[in-house]
């Protein structure tokens, strides 16, 4: 399932709910997480002239929303953990590999290139089990909301709730201070989920 929460709601925690977006499971720790906009599509022709526009490129069209205490199932810190102990692991083979690579004659290089490939695999491993990665949501290219493209069904039922709630507290508060000034309250817009 998917959902798209509107960003201020994250950054000030009203629209985040009490179970992980994940595994569906109820908080068990709650951690800052950066969310961002994915790159559009043209600018991974900029490659072509070098990463290093790409990388300038991306991190300035770039859109990010931080949310101070994302909630984390117990399996989230488990999948976390793993990847994190399996990345370092597969990323010091190589320097071990180019210590040892030589006392192995003609395998040695073979040795060095084999442990190069897994360093590679285990960086990517290890940067897929960070807590920025493991909610698998992203920023929308106009920053507006924080889309979760494979929410678990319960944390969509709860982001529902959550928003909800968050609406009614605002016309209360919007109810109360035109109240005061003698206007008439005015209907609250929900944005679409």
């Amino acid at each position: 399932m998917s959902i798209a929460i509107p960003s201020s709601l994250v950054q000030n925690g009203t629209g985040i709910p009490d179970v992980c977006s994940r595994h569906g499971q109820p908080a068990a720790l709650r951690k800052p997480v950066k969310f961002w906009s994915k790159p559009p599509v043209w600018s991974y022709f900029l490659i072509a002239f070098g990463a290093l526009p790409f990388l300038i490129v991306t991190l300035v069209i770039r859109k990010e929303v931080r949310a101070e205490a994302w909630p984390f199932c117990p399996e989230c810190a488990k999948l976390h953990k793993n990847r994190l102990i399996i990345g370092i692991g597969l990323m010091l083979l190589f320097p071990l590999s180019i210590a040892v690579g030589g006392s192995f004659g003609d395998a040695g290089p073979v040795l060095i290139l084999v442990a190069l490939v897994l360093a590679f695999i285990g960086l990517i491993l290890q940067s897929r089990g960070t807590y920025r990665v493991l909610p698998w949501g992203f920023t929308s290219r106009d920053g507006s909301t924080v889309d979760f493209p494979k929410a678990h069904p319960q944390f969509v039922a709860a982001a529902q709730a959550a928003y909800a709630q968050a609406a009614q507290q605002y016309a209360a508060w919007q109810a109360s201070q035109q109240g005061g000034h003698g206007q008439l309250p005015a209907p609250y817009q929900a944005p679409q989920m």
